[in-house]
């Protein structure tokens, strides 16, 4: 089948889940501009990955030679997910950490995972034209999403990371003003810390279910993949209904911690 047609197809799956979780954006859209180059940002680390996993796999075989179990574990969770996952948290904090336009509780989600589907993108094309329509049908109900299921993890975990850290500066800002009582400090370090264990494991044990040759193995894949459509989708619905800008969001964080302040404010 000709190309012409093939990468399109490839494409849209991609395409379709990019514009669903742009369309859940429901505070404030995020610029057209920030989103494609975070989608692009995903296209390019598919080369390093490529790199560093054909590294660790090579690596793997010589360690774990004979060693079947271990070797097929290694080369999931750490050859495979460690990779892919770890360079995706790496362009997402490098592109919008500080980027003045990530102030919603939704952003994050939303930038992880045009980040993941632009690398499941471009790794599609390369499935695709290779193995044709068919594998085409069938990644597009399990590759693709998966890779969108990671990225809404791991956004959901970023944007909670950003909130807590921007709470924490109010939160010192008050106590040093005498406005709040002393209390020990929000903390967004656990966030932050499973915005990427998280989607390495889910992306682990779902790579290493899916390429073990047995038929448990292959029932738990379908299992998982089953969680992750119900889990992941729900989670962009229930962070969608509760979007807000960061500023009323942290307000509302410390008037929970520290009931005073609405007391103050009324005054």
């Amino acid at each position: 089948m000709s190309e012409l047609f093939l990468i399109p197809v490839a494409l849209l799956p991609a395409i379709a889940l990019c514009i669903y979780v742009y369309i859940k954006d429901r505070v404030e859209k995020e610029p057209l501009g920030l989103l494609v180059g975070l989608f692009f940002l995903g296209v390019i680390i598919c080369f390093p990955a490529a790199k560093l996993e054909e590294w660790l796999l090579g690596l793997f075989e010589s360690l774990f030679s004979g060693r079947t179990l271990l070797l097929h574990a290694a080369k999931n969770f750490i050859g495979i997910a460690l990779v892919e996952e770890g360079l995706k948290y790496f362009v997402l904090r490098m592109a919008t950490r500080k980027n003045e336009d990530f102030n919603s509780l939704f952003d994050g989600m939303i930038y992880a995972v045009f980040v993941s589907l632009g690398f499941a993108a471009f790794e599609n094309i390369l499935y695709v034209t290779k193995y044709g329509f068919e594998n085409a049908i069938l990644r597009a109900m399990t590759a693709v999403p998966a890779h969108m299921f990671l990225g809404v993890i791991m956004g959901y975990y970023y944007s909670l990371w950003h909130m807590y850290d921007l709470a924490r500066l109010r939160e010192i800002k008050l106590q040093k003003q005498g406005k709040v009582a002393r209390k020990l400090l929000f903390s967004g370090v656990n966030y932050k810390q499973l915005a990427i264990i998280v989607p390495v494991l889910a992306h682990g044990f779902y790579d290493f279910c899916c390429t073990l040759d047995s038929t448990p193995a292959t029932l738990v894949f379908v299992v998982f993949l089953g969680f992750l459509y119900v889990r992941c989708f729900g989670l962009v619905r229930w962070l969608s209904a509760r979007d807000a800008r960061d500023i009323p969001y942290t307000s509302h964080m410390l008037r929970k911690k520290y009931p005073e302040l609405q007391s103050q404010e009324k005054k």
